[in-house]
């Protein structure tokens, strides 16, 4: 029977193995060779995570117990050996299977080959270890003694190995290098030398560190690397990453940390505070954290975002290789990530008003919810989204491997002021404010129209009684009169009844009446367009000279795909065409029409057909003639009929501002009472709505009456719809189509407000919250006003287990990041992956230690700091000049901790120093994010920070990426010295800082000059070498020919400071 290896190959490898050399060697190296290809190949599929058909390939003696189809190797024979049957063979047996990799090279098949043809030759080898058995996944193992020994227990752990190990632990740092590593570490800011002198102990200083405002910010900036903060950022005004007003949540971290609330709750409101606390807004600014993964365009991979940095920054798995296919190292299978996709499927984004901003251009509360309740979640097939395999949903849960502690999921019944947000009593009180505002503004129209109209009207009564002199011309062709008419061009042709131009030409073709018309006219000319090339324009001139270089006029087109009828003019013989002088219109060649427009002063009136076209406003007028062309067209003119314009008759007005006629301003007069109404409508249904709502929450009347409230401001919500109709109908007046469904409308709401008063309905609530887009396609008008009563509980549930006292990973991994950054190295190196890939710490105890500490004190990082700073290891001193030789020996990466680890501020750290030391910076905390200029005095947490918005000076020194930052790289580079030498910020703080030391100096000499200086930067003095060095910098300045200012050459030295290495580094 044929053997069933299954090499489950990754389709793309971290690495190859190298080709072996046509000449192999006399003897296999197994550990070197073979053990690494198999590892890479096949220990996936038959490895200790999963045995397809029972076979595991880790050991020799593995392989020869083989699976269900025998041993995989005959030593010695490599003919009956299945396993180099099966990756020989190049049929459908063939290992790896086709489509899963690559099969094994002529040369690696050889290694087997001769391998096993050498007697499977290995040493002696363990089998691995059960991946459930891995250190991460145990229950932490450190126990309190019922009697705790004296000290901090940091110490106790790390003295004892270092005993065991032969290393002496170094001396402790000075007092005022441990004061500035305690305040950089702890709030991100360098210590005055008032502070530098404090004489207070220690754990004083400490304490009133850990509870000072700038501790949050400091530490905030920490966990937004972590949690990947990044502010909103698209194309233009499209957002398509992340949320706008996101700062909510960053100051939410701040908050956080700030009052110490415990890490336990603020994964709960980072993943569900929407569920944990419905209400509350501060919990739901925590979901925060979820929004920043919102993506306009790809839901799935919005999902995938979510799933990987969820678990990277909580559980320190790498939940993402398992999308795919079964994680290839640990013991997390593809279906546990589609568990894991299934918690999130439902959630979605919006914006959510706030007490003090519910206009969501200046503000609001970027959270999440649950919106697609029943959102089916599938397998992808090999992780392709437009492959799901639909024969099964997939149940939310958690990893299977962690599974022994999960919670119960539960549905969460939501209060109105979650599923319907617009009933918020303060989001109410806000458009009442603002529809009270409108009433007023309203109320100053309906006076300005009656104001307008009477005015009108009075005018109109003056002109009626003025004389106008009678003009008319008319001509139906039925001779062609040439003492009226002068044509220009040979195209022109006579017909009775008929002047027609039959050539189809853009060169001047004119018709020139000969007779002037007066100043204001109405013009009436009835035409057929019978052919032509492209355009097939008619136009009528007027206003026109003799070298046709002026001229205003009315045209129309038959060209397709936009025919239409435009007012233009020329000037200069330049054509301009207007664009509010355009109208769209169906001229058809071949039919009969009739172009009608009427000018007084510079407007114009158009109609064709005896339909109302357009109003416009020519620039201006002179006097000329009027002439009829084509262009790219043959035309019969039929008749032409001009007569001066009544002062009576009333023309529309071109800005559709003011009216300019008594019907004109009438019909304004209605559309400002409609307004009127409609407003006064809108603001009885919100007071009706804010009454009900407000009677409701106080939980005092009985059912029947809050009903009764709640139908009341129902009713007047179908007044105010009824309201706004009568406005619609209003506006449209002159429109019957328009007019005649509006109509149907109102009839069909005067009948619904009829039928309240024995069939009561209940408000609508008005929509309080704005939704983000779920597809580029999708407007977000279009959405609902309220949004499931209901919320999975799916998050909850997953958030409660992954803050349960039983999950091995949440308290180490938030450990590992806290110990790192008081350190420089983490206790556990691969901050984001605790899986099988990680090897047990050299500190494991010490880990798990903090970790019990971490969670008994309520999960409060204020105590594990506390703990962390208090212990003598974290005071020692940085240098190597007093350490033990043998320490050097042994222990050269200092992995026993024997001295502190030097390492570089981060870029906020920098930029806030230099503004803090100048006395520049600005201590507000939180608020809206700051464009990130260098004018810019607020702290560095604050700036906007997304891919299109970053501060170039924080970018020079490592910013964090907003991708993925578990842990800032330190790099030193040229271009750092630069921007402290050269930058703006570097030049501005230097002046600065030069200028308040010398107010300060009592002396003024420049020897404390330099002392201040050291002990203000780098807070301690100068050595005496570079007392000298500074004092030779001052005498060679002062004696150059071109001698800088006093001021100019301190500033310079300050600068030479800034770039000190002790300044930037944390010692």
């Amino acid at each position: 029977m044929a053997v069933t290896l299954h090499c489950c190959w990754a389709a793309s490898l971290c690495s190859q193995q190298p080709d072996a050399s046509d000449s192999l060697p006399a003897t296999i190296n197994y550990l070197t060779q073979i053990k690494p290809l198999l590892a890479e190949k096949c220990y996936s599929c038959h490895g200790a995570l999963k045995q397809e058909s029972a076979l595991r390939l880790e050991t020799r003696d593995l392989m020869l117990t083989g699976g269900a189809s025998g041993p995989a190797l005959t030593p010695g024979n490599p003919a009956e050996s299945l396993l180099l049957q099966r990756i020989s063979t190049r049929d459908d047996d063939q290992m790896p299977p086709h489509g899963e990799g690559s099969p094994l090279k002529p040369d690696q098949i050889k290694l087997l080959r001769q391998w096993i043809n050498e007697g499977c030759n290995t040493p002696a080898e363990l089998v691995p270890v059960d991946p459930a058995d891995h250190w991460a996944f145990q229950k932490l193992s450190f126990s309190k003694q019922q009697a705790d020994p004296p000290g901090n227990p940091i110490d106790l752990l790390l003295s004892q190995k270092r005993t065991e190990a032969g290393i002496q632990t170094g001396p402790p740092a000075s007092k005022r290098t441990l004061i500035r590593r305690l305040y950089l570490d702890l709030i991100g800011l360098p210590p005055t030398q008032t502070q530098i002198d404090d004489e207070r102990a220690i754990q004083e200083i400490i304490d009133e560190l850990l509870h000072s405002p700038q501790h949050g910010e400091r530490w905030a900036r920490h966990w937004m690397d972590v949690w990947r903060y990044s502010d909103w950022y698209g194309l233009g005004k499209q957002l398509r990453n992340s949320q706008k007003h996101l700062w909510h949540w960053r100051d939410w971290i701040i908050n956080s940390l700030n009052k110490d609330k415990g890490y336990d709750q603020m994964i709960v409101e980072m993943l569900a505070g929407d569920e944990s606390n419905p209400e509350n807004l501060e919990s739901i600014a925590g979901t925060g954290f979820l929004a920043r993964n919102y993506y306009l365009f790809n839901r799935t991979t919005w999902l995938d975002s979510t799933i990987e940095h969820t678990s990277k920054a909580f559980l320190g798995l790498t939940m993402n290789c398992a999308k795919c296919h079964d994680h290839k190292y640990d013991p997390i299978t593809q279906r546990d990530y589609y568990r894991l996709r299934a918690i999130f499927e439902p959630h979605q984004v919006r914006l959510d008003p706030l007490p003090e901003a519910t206009d969501f251009e200046k503000s609001g509360l970027p959270r999440v919810f649950d919106d697609n309740i029943n959102r089916v979640t599938y397998l992808h097939r090999r992780g392709d989204p437009q492959s799901p395999d639909k024969t099964q949903a997939i149940s939310p849960g958690v990893p299977t491997i962690l599974a022994d502690f999960e919670h119960k999921i539960q549905p969460i019944d939501l209060p109105p002021s979650a599923h319907s947000p617009g009933t918020r009593p303060y989001v109410l009180k806000a458009h009442l404010a603002k529809v009270q505002a409108e009433i007023q503004d309203s109320e100053k129209s309906r006076i300005a129209a009656k104001t307008h109209r009477d005015e009108l009207t009075r005018k109109a009564a003056t002109k009626s009684l003025q004389n106008v002199e009678a003009f008319e011309f008319n001509d139906d062709f039925t001779t062609l009169d040439s003492s009226k008419w002068q044509l220009t061009g040979d195209g022109w042709k006579h017909r009775k009844g008929t002047l027609s131009q039959t050539k189809s030409t853009r060169e001047p073709q004119t018709a020139r009446l000969l007779i002037n018309p007066p100043r204001d006219f109405d013009l009436r000319c009835n035409y057929t367009t019978t052919g032509g090339s492209t355009y097939k324009s008619v136009t009528i001139r007027f206003d026109q000279s003799d070298d046709s270089g002026y001229a205003n006029y009315v045209y129309t087109s038959a060209h397709a795909p936009s025919p239409k009828v435009q007012a233009a003019y020329q000037r200069d013989k330049q054509a301009i065409y207007p664009n509010e002088g355009r109208k769209a219109f169906a001229v058809t060649v071949g039919q009969r029409h009739e172009l009608r427009f009427a000018i007084r002063g510079t407007l114009v009136n158009i109609w064709i057909d005896g339909e109302y076209m357009l109003a416009y406003s020519y620039p201006n007028r002179r006097n000329g003639f009027i002439s009829l062309s084509g262009f790219d067209a043959t035309i019969d003119f039929d008749s032409i009929h001009i007569t001066n314009l009544s002062k009576s008759t009333e023309l529309k007005s071109a800005n559709n501002k003011d009216a300019t006629t008594v019907s004109e301003a009438e019909q304004a007069v209605k559309i400002a009472d409609s307004h009127h109404k409609a407003t006064i409508a809108h603001e009885r249904m919100l007071a009706a709505m804010l009454h009900s709502v407000e009677a409701d929450r106080l939980h005092k009347l009985p059912p029947a009456e809050l009903q009764t409230f709640a139908e009341t401001a129902g009713k007047r919500q179908a007044e105010w719809k009824l309201a706004l109709l009568k406005h619609d109908a209003t506006m449209n007046a002159s429109n019957p189509k328009k007019l005649a469904s509006i109509n149907q409308k109102i009839e069909q709401t005067q009948e619904l407000i009829a039928q309240l008063t024995e069939f009561p309905i209940r408000f609508t609530p008005i929509k309080g919250s704005l939704k983000a887009l779920e597809s580029p396609a999708d407007k977000e008008e279009e959405y609902p006003a309220t949004y499931s009563r209901i919320s999975t509980g799916r998050r909850l549930a997953f958030a409660y287990w992954i803050t349960s006292d039983e999950n091995p990973l949440t308290a180490r991994v938030a450990v590992n990041h806290v110990w790192m950054r008081h350190f420089g190295q983490p206790l556990v190196d691969s901050t984001f992956d605790f899986g099988l890939r990680s090897p047990e710490p050299i500190h494991k105890d010490l880990l798990d230690m903090l970790a019990t500490e971490f969670i008994d004190s309520g999960w409060s990082f204020r105590h594990l700091h506390r703990l962390i700073v208090s212990s003598e290891t974290y005071a020692l001193s940085a240098s190597t000049a007093a350490a033990s030789p043998d320490n050097l020996t042994r222990d050269p990466n200092n992995q026993f901790l024997w001295k502190m680890n030097s390492r570089r501020m981060e870029s906020q750290v920098i930029r806030d120093s230099l503004l803090f030391l100048a006395g520049e910076l600005d201590p507000k905390v939180g608020g809206a994010s700051i464009d990130p200029g260098p004018e810019v005095r607020r702290r560095s947490i604050y700036f906007k920070h997304s891919r299109d918005q970053k501060n170039s000076f924080l970018e020079m020194f490592d910013n964090a990426d907003i991708l993925q930052c578990y842990r800032r790289s330190e790099s030193i580079v040229p271009q750092q010295a630069l921007a402290l030498s050269n930058s703006r910020l570097s030049i501005e703080m230097s002046n600065q800082i030069a200028k308040n030391l010398y107010k300060k100096t009592k002396t003024r000499t420049t020897s404390e000059f330099i002392n201040a200086t050291f002990a203000l930067i780098l807070t301690r003095p100068p050595s005496a070498p570079e007392k000298n060095a500074c004092e030779n910098y001052f005498a060679q300045m002062e004696k150059l020919e071109q001698v800088s200012s006093a001021a100019q050459i301190r500033a310079r030295f300050v600068q030479a400071i800034l770039n000190h290495n002790d300044f930037i580094t944390i010692r």
